[in-house]
């Protein structure tokens, strides 16, 4: 049998009734002692029951419905509430359980229709692209400055588009569960090196000094997935290059502690408005001065590159203000084997 709060509180509501009753009955019978005795033993009695009843029926299952709510408000979909306590609050439980399982069910249609959305879109866009670049290198006769211009204008759109698609499909692949990691030791310095050696091109053109700081000597090896912490760097470097104006720096750094590595991304840029850093993690956020500065942009990037560091059992941080710039560091555990970081131990 259910335990319900509405038949304890009328035991109880009886308890007292007839306890009056028979304080009733032996009032008239002038034994005054004996029904002041029974009403103060049942009024505790009631206050005990009462305190069980609001405890072991309503207090301590709402504490576990809101556990289970904050963590679905964080997206864990996978929670459901354990079924406990009087038979309302089952009842709301199972109510709650069946939204969850309802939202998590749109979840998935949501990100397979993204998913065949991307891939459907992502194969006529590629050939779009080498058609476009055949044309601009006269592969199919020449053209007029005026004509490659407008050729070079269609070429990068489809570029965005296809980069777009891209993020796209590694978020599907990410809410599906199938955001797949290859993890090897691998040194996270000669991977910063590389990617700031890779982008010093786009900080000329920028007029952006991007440098490296003297690193840590003995830096260890980190267990991770070498080109999703690639994308990881790469977004920073961007978003950082991106903008940081004319004649600002960006530099970065490694460092290392006895339990992580540290990689850290410092602009000179814009910065992050106060109010607007609790989202600047969310899927498909733009803080409202990168619109100002960058019209085109997915705002997956920082959204990825979080997940990514999850997955890895590490952190993204940063520090930042408005006007003046802003600082991520990427925190990477140390393990000493493959196993213990598949375990996230």
């Amino acid at each position: 049998m259910k335990f319900s709060i509405q038949i304890a509180v009328m035991l109880i509501v009886a308890l007292l009734f007839l306890v009056s009753l028979i304080s009733v009955y032996f009032a008239a019978q002038d034994e005054q002692t004996l029904p002041l005795i029974l009403v103060a033993g049942a009024n505790i009695v009631a206050v005990i029951l009462l305190t069980f009843v609001i405890t072991r029926g309503i207090l301590r299952p709402l504490k576990v419905i809101k556990a289970v709510v904050m963590k679905v408000g964080r997206g864990d979909l996978s929670l459901r509430i354990q079924k406990t306590g009087a038979r309302e609050i089952e009842e709301l439980q199972n109510a709650f359980n069946g939204m969850i399982t309802r939202v998590q069910r749109t979840q998935e249609m949501k990100t397979e229709f993204v998913s065949l959305a991307a891939h459907q879109l992502r194969t006529p866009l590629t050939a779009i692209k080498w058609s476009t670049r055949m044309v601009i290198d006269g592969d199919t006769g020449p053209v007029n400055k005026e004509q490659q211009e407008l050729l070079e204008k269609i070429s990068e759109s489809t570029d965005r588009m296809i980069e777009l698609i891209n993020d796209l499909l590694n978020v599907a692949r990410i809410e599906e569960g199938r955001y797949l990691y290859k993890p090897a030791f691998a040194q996270i310095d000669d991977i910063v090196k590389s990617m700031v050696e890779l982008y010093q091109d786009v900080a000329k053109q920028k007029e952006v000094t991007l440098e490296v700081k003297s690193l840590n000597d003995n830096i260890p090896e980190v267990i991770i997935d070498v080109e999703k912490i690639k994308l990881v760097v790469q977004s920073l470097l961007e978003n950082a290059l991106r903008y940081t104006p004319k004649k600002g720096r960006v530099t970065v750094q490694v460092l290392h502690s006895a339990k992580e590595v540290q990689v850290s991304i410092e602009d000179t840029g814009i910065g992050i408005p106060k109010d607007q850093e609790s989202r600047i993690f969310d899927k498909f956020f733009r803080a409202t001065n990168a619109k100002e500065v960058e019209v085109n942009g997915s705002g997956l990037g920082l959204y990825l590159a979080s997940n990514i560091m999850k997955a890895h059992g590490g952190k993204i941080r940063f520090k930042s203000k408005e006007g003046k710039g802003t600082i991520f560091t990427l925190a990477l555990p140390i393990k000493k084997d493959i196993e213990e970081f598949l375990n996230k131990g």
